[in-house]
């Protein structure tokens, strides 16, 4: 084979396209579909699945290490955040978030918040900061079209756009 055609395929061998398993239009298998293997084990454990969750506890409580991993996975699954115990000020405005990082940061170098946690402050923060970026905008436009009425400068947005050379 020569280095021009590497990646050609072997003679006989069907080119399929890779990365597209269904013919357009097939969604493929619905959300929350099973499939025969998981639905006949659901269907020979119905019966007994209180049984074999108490004989698990007690295989557990002997000692059987793999049971009591299973056990502790299954009945105390791992949390993926936990409350803060943080004193934020009220987030009135833009300048209130200045003292929130300011919190968050001290939070951060005593010990009491994670880099972690203090990043999802963080962009709780910075949502709140496009929200008053938003409003202030909104806020400032309905002032201006409102002084531009007063000045008989009532236009269309299309005249906006060709007098102001917006757009």
């Amino acid at each position: 084979m020569s280095a021009r055609n590497i990646g050609a395929r072997a003679e006989g061998q069907s080119s399929r396209i890779r990365g597209r398993p269904f013919q357009p239009g097939n969604p493929g298998r619905p959300p929350g579909s099973k499939n025969k293997t998981t639905r006949l084990v659901e269907q020979l454990v119905e019966g007994d699945a209180e049984k074999l969750s108490r004989k698990m506890l007690e295989l557990a409580k002997k000692g059987n290490v793999r049971c009591l991993e299973y056990c502790l996975d299954r009945l105390l699954p791992k949390r993926s955040g936990r409350p803060l115990d943080l004193q934020l000020p009220a987030i009135t405005s833009v300048h209130d978030l200045i003292a929130g990082m300011s919190a968050v940061a001290a939070a951060v170098n005593n010990g009491d918040l994670t880099a972690e946690e203090a990043t999802h402050v963080v962009r709780w923060f910075e949502g709140y900061a496009n929200i008053f970026t938003v409003y202030d905008f909104a806020v400032r436009l309905e002032t201006l079209e409102s002084e531009m009425k007063k000045q008989g400068l009532d236009l269309t947005p299309s005249q906006k756009i060709t007098k102001f050379g917006m757009g």
